[in-house]
């Protein structure tokens, strides 16, 4: 009788949303030490950042009169300008009012509001196709007050919301918010007490060729360089978030990286309670909380902010892909969990299989397709053992031409010597056993033999 053999491997990690630097280890001991070595400041001389608020009501507007009295109040080392000066080292901000913003500048659009609005209702999100007016203030600053400049700038959109029936939209985010989202999400997070960088940024996770690429937006609003990694595994997008938002604070604590590029990170050292806590609250037990990173310094992509970036780089010619060396370090950092149990390929279990490979033509078309962010899809496929048996075990899948399928192994092997999760495996869609479609959501449809073996069905 034939044995499945099925092994899960798991991956805990916090995920902030509102977040280059690769692993260059020579073995296990030194992924987590370095030595003391001269550092640099990576900090920007100038930030530079830009709210519109838009009224969703008529007479519900601020005044320029209000904006600028409340900028003199709270930061009363800027100056009102026309328009902002090319010069560094200074502290200015532009007020512009938009009496037909639909026309003039409008809002953003109902389809990306739905995944950048922070708890806008559908009445919010409506009328702000439509605003009334709209106020466009843009701060620019230096390094020295940065911190408190960027608290006293959040007071400032806190008051003019709580003033107003109005959505602000933050352009160096893409991000929208009423009042109470506002207050929640940017002014309670990051404070004199208290300084989340992740609630001040986000990450935008999107599909580039047959992987998934993370780049922060909204870093250089504190000075601080973007943060981007290319060619990760689009299932495992949420624990490199994780690891960019380590990153983050990291920076935002202490802006310095090695003459070398590589940079510490360590859950541990964390001085922000809510970020360490958090991190640390999700951990495996096998977790080590710290890693060196290498970075490299790169330009933005189309699409990303105008502002210096770092990339997380994977180049160790140890490990078989980029994406193997990248499976290491999340693991190493953050721990992971696998299992193994011997299942016998019982009438019930083949038949669950029989109707998954039915179902396989419709999702190969579906892949080829293109799927939308968040979306992805692993395949359960044989591989042979060092004993010659078969090992069953996911990959997720990043090309399917005819009946051949490339993809990115999701487990580490109990019994194949050579292999390990990260590595780019292939298989033939006629071994393949199961599927899981995972969405944008977290729900995901599939794997109903899993669901056999595991004792729910």
């Amino acid at each position: 009788m034939q044995l499945l053999r099925k092994v899960l491997k798991v991956t805990f990690c916090i995920i902030f949303f509102t977040a280059v630097l690769g692993c260059n280890f020579q073995n296990k001991k030194n992924k987590t030490e370095t030595e003391t070595v001269p550092s640099v400041n990576v900090q920007n001389i100038q930030f530079y950042s830009s709210y519109c608020i838009y009224s969703l009501e008529e007479n519900g507007s601020v005044s320029s009169k209000t904006i600028e009295r409340l900028t003199s109040d709270l930061l009363p080392n800027y100056t009102l300008v026309d328009s902002l000066s090319s010069e560094t080292e200074t502290n200015e901000f532009t007020i512009v009012h938009f009496s037909n913003p639909k026309e003039e500048y409008p809002a953003p659009d109902i389809g990306y509001l739905q995944h950048s609005g922070h708890n806008l209702s559908q009445e919010e999100m409506d009328n702000l196709q439509n605003p009334t007016s709209a106020m466009l203030i843009t701060f620019t600053g230096t390094n020295e007050n940065v911190i408190a400049d960027n608290i006293q700038i959040n007071a400032i959109i806190d008051t003019l919301l709580n003033r107003s029936n109005s959505v602000v939209t933050d352009y160096a985010t893409y991000e929208s918010f009423n009042s109470n989202s506002w207050k929640s999400d940017r002014v309670d997070k990051f404070n004199h007490n208290s300084q989340d960088i992740t609630s001040q940024y986000t990450i935008h996770l999107y599909r580039d060729g047959s992987f998934c690429r993370a780049v922060t937006l909204g870093m250089g609003k504190l000075c601080l360089p973007d943060i981007s990694i290319d060619g990760i595994s689009c299932n495992n997008q949420y624990s490199f978030a994780s690891l960019i938002n380590l990153i983050g604070q990291t920076l935002f604590e202490n802006p310095k990286i090695t003459n070398e590029s590589n940079i510490l990170v360590d859950i541990n050292k964390i001085q922000n309670d809510s970020v360490r806590n958090s991190l640390i609250s999700s951990l495996e037990e096998n977790a080590e909380k710290k890693g060196i990173l290498n970075l490299k310094s790169v330009a933005p992509q189309e699409g990303d902010a105008y502002n210096e970036q770092y990339q997380i780089i994977f180049e160790n010619l140890d490990f078989s892909s980029p994406q193997e060396e990248q499976e290491e370090l999340i693991s190493t950092i953050f721990g992971a969990t696998d299992q193994v149990e011997y299942i016998n390929h019982d009438d019930k279990v083949l038949a669950a299989s029989n109707r998954a490979k039915q179902k396989l033509p419709e999702y190969k078309k579906l892949f080829n397709h293109g799927l939308e962010p968040g979306f992805s899809l692993l395949l359960k496929a044989p591989f042979e053992t060092d004993n010659g048996g078969n090992e069953w075990m996911w990959i997720e899948v990043t090309e399917w031409k005819e009946s051949k399928i490339t993809g990115i192994l999701q487990n580490d092997p109990f019994e194949i010597s050579d292999l390990k999760a990260g590595a780019i495996v292939n298989t033939d869609q006629d071994d393949v056993f199961d599927y899981i479609y995972y969405h944008a959501d977290g729900t995901n449809e599939g794997n109903e033999t899993g669901a056999i073996i595991s004792g729910s069905n």
